[in-house]
């Protein structure tokens, strides 16, 4: 009988013991626990060279939390389709979504956009989004083959 309960007792250390283990993992590599380092390895291994991803993020936000609208729109892919609110839109050039502006890059754009942390986005294989996916971030392809792909905006939508 105190055997049956030592293997027991064992088995239970042994599944606390994974389960704690488990939970530690998946924690440390969640993406609220990013950092930089981590998501330039995922960007990487999935999109390209981290530091066009890296230097398109920052000044998408500088620009948009310092006004500068002709700078954001000029990381935009073209023709862009947004969604903000249910209704859609496309704009075929810098231009456009210029003389557009205020009604696409709303307070819940930005504040997406200003409250992300680059060592917390996430990144899969479509691309690196922002917020809860108000805006992506994803290479075009700058030839038939792509060989290479620059990041652009190409998304941008909210659902307020």
């Amino acid at each position: 009988m105190a055997n049956g309960f030592f293997i027991k007792d064992d088995r239970m250390n042994r599944f606390l013991a994974t389960t704690t283990l488990i939970g530690a993992t998946l924690l440390a590599f969640s993406p609220g626990h990013a950092d930089e380092a981590s998501v330039d390895r995922q960007i990487e291994s999935l999109l390209g060279d981290a530091a066009d991803y890296k230097e398109l993020f920052y000044a998408f936000k500088v620009a948009l939390e310092e006004g500068k609208s002709d700078i954001v729109v000029s990381l935009v892919n073209y023709p862009l389709t947004v969604n903000i609110d249910g209704e859609e839109a496309t704009y075929a050039s810098e231009q456009e979504l210029l003389d557009d502006y205020d009604s696409v890059f709303t307070e819940t754009i930005m504040e997406a956009v200003s409250n992300q942390e680059y060592g917390d986005l996430f990144v899969n294989s479509e691309g690196v989004m922002i917020g809860n996916g108000e805006v992506w971030i994803t290479g075009i392809c700058e030839d038939s083959a792509c060989t290479t792909a620059l990041p652009r905006i190409m998304t941008i939508q909210s659902g307020d």
